[in-house]
């Protein structure tokens, strides 16, 4: 379990991130980016007792019998785990003290203070060191006019500055009057400032931080900020430790604009393989973005559906809005079980656009709950799984697994025999809402699926595998032929399937030759075909369809294919390794006997015009090393005579610097005298390195059709030598508005995230 760092203070702008801008952490590519956790501990060593002193000097010592000891030059005192070096020093026996003159240093582990003079009392290793630096684990300095070790765990800093940047100017640090840290405890400081370079920033008269090595109890840091909708904010939270295995935190959130805010943070790990985390935060919203009736807003321009399917605009209301997380992973269930539970639930689907700062669940257009309990034995595995999921595309579509219980049977022999089998199972209670006017309720779904198949190859060049099985599927509801409500009567579904796979002969050739890394190479050609029957399904349309399970119809098609490979094995006999495949070329094509049943109402009407041949599809790809990969693919449909689907991807990597370019169009042939809609996307993901401390990386979804760009989302990031600044900039062109946001975060090296704000860029430039 993470430590929490509290603070009690009256803190006027000590700017951490509010936890109402990310009430739960986000999934996000670019996020691991933008956090930094704080490592910094103050640790002192208890002093020990016993041992002897040890004095040394390079000029010649006064010394008087247990009374007193003087040297100068290159001076060294060592007791126990202490060794002090100085110019000048007198050592007092009876008083066991030390007076310090020049160039002092203390080294204690892994801690060194140094100084220009001090006493330091040695067998009590406590004392005084003037014009005083501290070096602290990892990187940490504290510069004072003086630093006391009060006590055997106290220490006192006077008149100092802290900073994790290279002195003597550091780019950030915080100023302090005083200083009291004990170990074990707190670090209590008074009259704090943070400075940027020489210019004071924030100030706090008063800062605790914990020096434990565990887990401490207190308020948090406060987050300030500002948000371009709601205002600036100020965030409280309060950490508190109630066990040893479980904490919990809560926090209260205030808008300038009147939002108010209030969340409750529990996190538990009862074992070393077990944790999980519950979230619920509530917020009372002046300004939500909900869907209304157009009579209530005649002045509305942005559609959107109501809950029970009529048209309505978006408005601003005022409304209490909440969203719950519940996370937990338990690998050490008895008897060899696993579980893990993943909960999302949200007031409205606009919570995600308007709180939610990470790109990936703003523009996210489905929420997904799941949690399942499964266990493997040998071949086989048992899943007991639940899910919910809730899909927003104008209308709100809502989809449940309540219970599902799985038996799957990994393709295993048959006992001393040449066969092998394998096998899916299972039994479910579903549920489905598809909206006003369509298909809604539950009903149950049993389902079988076996399959026996036997493998020959007596030959290396040449193999074949038979297969042959069935599924029977029993359904306790079946759907009307426009598939928008269940009648009441069950169903079964029967499928007998069969299939084989014939792969050679294959032929190959060696090459030697030095190309690159590689020294030698082999070219292999093989034909394959695959063929794959089911019988057909009586009524598909009369199928509820959940998932892929239902999808399962009545198909007699083969596909056969040429594939070039090419492998090839380093120069270098010590890069050890055997060959890899570097690059492939596939051309194959699918030539139905019949066309394959689809469970949609409108198939049957263009069954005429569809062909049984299938386009011929090319595929190649080079991956030569982990600096360059590509994959091409393309379908060129004979019945039409032009290209009907491309797509390209490759992948660029150097150091820390990489580009991914995919491009992906089609232009499906005609079907019935109608045509489908063209697509042509290009999407780009790259970062690159501008510098030892400036990097650029940005993300671009582009559609060519539409001569539109449709999402552009760039990062650009400064590392200082003990800070980081990242300025992220967002568009998404999504209904209901283009969405142009910005992100600002300041880091400071080990301590942590000191700034964190976001806002919309049309709010600062006027255009909204």
């Amino acid at each position: 379990m993470s430590r929490r760092v509290p603070v009690a203070a009256l803190l006027s702008l000590l700017a951490l991130p509010a936890a109402a801008q990310t009430p739960f952490g986000p999934s996000d590519p670019f996020e691991s980016r933008l956090k930094t956790k704080p490592t910094f501990q103050i640790r002192f060593r208890v002093p020990e007792k016993g041992g002897e002193v040890r004095l040394t000097t390079k000029n010649p010592a006064h010394y008087e019998k247990d009374v007193f000891w003087e040297g100068s030059g290159e001076v060294t005192i060592e007791y126990q785990d202490v060794k002090i070096t100085a110019d000048r020093a007198r050592y007092d026996f009876p008083t066991k003290t030390a007076t310090l003159d020049g160039h002092v240093v203390i080294d204690q582990g892994p801690t060194r203070l140094s100084g220009s003079h001090g006493v330091f009392r040695v067998e009590e290793k406590t004392g005084r060191l003037e014009n005083a630096t501290a070096d602290l684990a990892p990187t940490y300095h504290v510069v004072a006019e003086a630093i006391d070790k009060i006590g055997p765990e106290t220490y006192r800093i006077e008149k100092g500055i802290f900073t994790s940047c290279d002195l003597p100017h550091p780019e950030w640090s915080f100023y302090l009057s005083t200083a009291d840290v004990t170990l074990d405890d707190y670090a209590r400081m008074r009259n704090v400032s943070l400075r940027a370079g020489p210019v004071p920033v924030l100030f706090t008269p008063w800062l605790v931080w914990p020096t434990k090595q565990d887990r401490a109890s207190g308020l948090l840091v406060p987050g300030v900020g500002f948000n371009s909708t709601r205002g600036a904010y100020l965030g409280l939270s309060y950490y508190w430790v109630t066990g040893r295995a479980t904490d919990s935190t809560t926090q209260l959130d205030m808008y300038s604009h009147g939002a108010l805010g209030l969340g409750e943070e529990l996190r538990w790990t009862p074992t070393p393989e077990s944790a999980g985390i519950v979230q619920a935060y509530m917020i009372r919203d002046p300004d939500s973005t909900v869907c209304v009736p157009f009579e209530d807003e005649p002045t509305g321009t942005q559609p959107c559906i109501l809950a029970d399917g009529r048209s309505g605009v978006f408005a601003k209301r005022e409304r209490t809005r909440w969203k719950t997380r519940l996370d937990h992973v338990s690998d050490d269930l008895p008897f060899g079980f696993r579980g893990v539970l993943s909960v999302r639930e949200y007031s409205d689907e606009q919570f995600l656009r308007d709180f939610e700062r990470a790109f990936a669940l703003s523009a996210a257009r489905q929420t997904l709950s799941r949690g399942f309990l499964t266990k493997n034995f040998g071949d086989d595995s048992v899943n007991l799984r639940v899910e919910r999921s809730e899909t927003f595309f104008g209308t709100e579509v809502i989809q449940e697994r309540l219970p599902s219980l799985e038996y799957f049977h990994r393709t295993a022999r048959l006992g001393n025999s040449p066969f092998f089998l394998a096998l899916e199972s299972s039994v479910s209670w579903l549920y489905v809402d598809r909206g006003p006017g369509l298909m809604h309720g539950q009903y149950g779904r049993a389902d079988f699926h076996p399959t026996i198949s036997i493998p020959w190859k007596s030959v290396p060049w040449l193999s074949l595998t038979a297969k042959g099985g069935g599924r029977w599927t029993e359904y306790t509801e079946s759907t009307n032929e426009a598939q928008n409500a269940f009648t009441g009567e069950s169903r079964t579904r029967t499928v007998a399937e069969a299939g084989a796979s014939l792969v050679g002969p294959s032929f190959s050739r060696i090459y030697e030759g030095s190309i690159g890394p590689f020294g030698r190479f082999k070219h292999v050609i093989e034909p394959r075909v695959d063929y794959d029957y089911a019988s057909d399904v009586g009524d598909p349309l009369s199928i509820p369809v959940y998932d892929e399970v239902d999808t399962a119809l009545g198909r007699n098609q083969i596909r056969y294919a040429i594939v070039n490979r090419l492998l090839a094995r380093p120069a270098d006999p010590k890069a050890g390794g055997g060959a890899n495949e570097i690059a492939s070329f596939e051309i194959a094509q699918t030539h139905a006997f019949r066309l394959p049943q689809v469970a949609a109402s409108t198939a049957s009407s263009f069954e005429s015009f569809v062909e049984k041949t299938g386009p011929v599809e090319g595929t190649l790809r080079l991956v030569p090393g982990s600096l360059f990969s590509f994959d091409g693919r393309v379908a060129y449909d004979i019945h039409v005579s032009r290209i009907t689907a491309v797509s390209v991807a490759t992948s660029v990597n150097w150091k820390t610097n990489y580009v991914n370019a995919t491009w992906f169009g089609s232009e499906p042939a005609p079907v019935g005298g109608t045509t489908s809609s063209r697509t042509d996307q290009i999407r780009l993901a790259a970062g690159i390195d501008l510098g030892k401390a400036l990097r650029i990386d940005t993300q671009l979804n582009y559609d060519a059709q539409q001569s539109r760009l449709l999402e552009d989302r760039s990062l650009l990031s400064y590392t200082g030598s003990c800070y980081a600044l990242f300025l992220e900039v967002r568009q998404l062109r999504l209904p209901p508005t283009t969405r142009r946001d910005y992100r600002l975060v300041v880091n400071l090296k080990d301590v942590g995230t000191l700034l964190d704000m976001n806002g919309s860029l049309d709010r600062i430039f006027g255009t909204r």
